[in-house]
């Protein structure tokens, strides 16, 4: 468990202190790749980390109840950081284009946070939440109102335009704010999928109504994306055209689709689960009256 912890944490610090280790377009001097060049772009060194941090859930969590199933949702949660932070797409969103940043974002904000918390064991988690929530650090999730509120508003400021241009050009304020927005993401996901029961304070119904408030609250943002006539993001205007078919305005477009496709797909697939989880349950109080029905926590 210590080992876990310890590979946790120096994940955190890599990616808060690491520098950049290309020619970034950000800090004002261009470097005139193409899209072959950025083929080659794979962090080995993160896609090691992972495989060592995928063995080690293995060993630890070999026996535990429904293993198959949590592990292929851990195996999916570290292949999607992967892909967001360790592939081409991570040079190619923080450098050159708008949309790939978009596309990255919504694999970590959106993609990711569901599927590690349907991975975590309840030997792992249990312990965590109920130290933070006797410590009152995590007692906010207590009110779903707070999660969905903090992700949402924090994303709509960090996309502001002059926030935005300012944070991306600072690589240290740029990892900060990844990593804040991160957490925050996976606060959000915590009232839908709770790890423990303390946490488990919405039915089925209510959930439906947390997710649809969610995409409402992320609205916004992707429309003034969207429907702007005019590239927002400066950060993005220097820097080399890989696509000749995507100029920064239609780059910018293009990234809030993105981002509000992904985001209804997710949202989506999450009501779906959940009306006929809730549909379940009201079958059975229709066959069992006298029998009170309850659900997992985090199924």
């Amino acid at each position: 468990m210590k080992q876990i912890w310890l590979l946790v944490g120096l994940l955190i610090f890599y990616f808060f202190i690491n520098p950049v280790t290309h020619v970034s377009a950000h800090n004002g001097t261009v470097e005139h790749s193409t899209v072959i060049d950025l083929i080659g772009h794979w962090n080995l060194i993160l896609a090691g980390v992972l495989v060592f941090v995928l063995v080690m859930y293995i060993l630890q969590f070999k026996k535990e109840q429904d293993f198959r199933k949590k592990f292929s949702y851990f195996f999916l949660a570290l292949l999607v950081f992967y892909l967001a932070l360790g592939s081409p797409l991570h040079v190619l969103g923080d450098h050159y284009l708008f949309s790939a940043h978009m596309l990255e974002q919504s694999l970590i904000y959106i993609v990711l946070p569901p599927l590690l918390l349907l991975s975590l064991p309840n030997r792992f988690a249990e312990p965590i939440f109920r130290l933070g929530l006797k410590v009152k650090i995590i007692r906010f999730l207590k009110k779903p109102l707070i999660p969905l509120l903090l992700f949402n508003v924090l994303f709509s400021f960090y996309h502001i335009p002059q926030i935005f241009n300012e944070v991306v050009s600072n690589n240290i304020l740029h990892n900060l704010a990844h990593i804040t927005l991160t957490v925050t993401a996976l606060f959000m996901w915590i009232p839908l999928i709770p790890v423990i029961e303390e946490l488990n304070r919405l039915s089925e119904v209510q959930k439906i109504g947390y997710i649809f408030g969610a995409g409402i609250l992320l609205t916004p943002a992707c429309a003034l994306i969207i429907f702007s006539n005019e590239p927002f993001y400066t950060v993005y205007a220097g820097t080399p055209e890989l696509l000749d078919l995507l100029p920064p305005i239609d780059d910018q477009q293009t990234g809030g689709i993105i981002m509000k496709v992904i985001q209804e797909l997710v949202f989506g697939t999450m009501i779906g689960y959940l009306f006929f989880k809730w549909a379940r349950k009201e079958r059975l109080k229709d066959d069992f009256p006298d029998k009170s029905v309850s659900g997992g926590v985090n199924q």
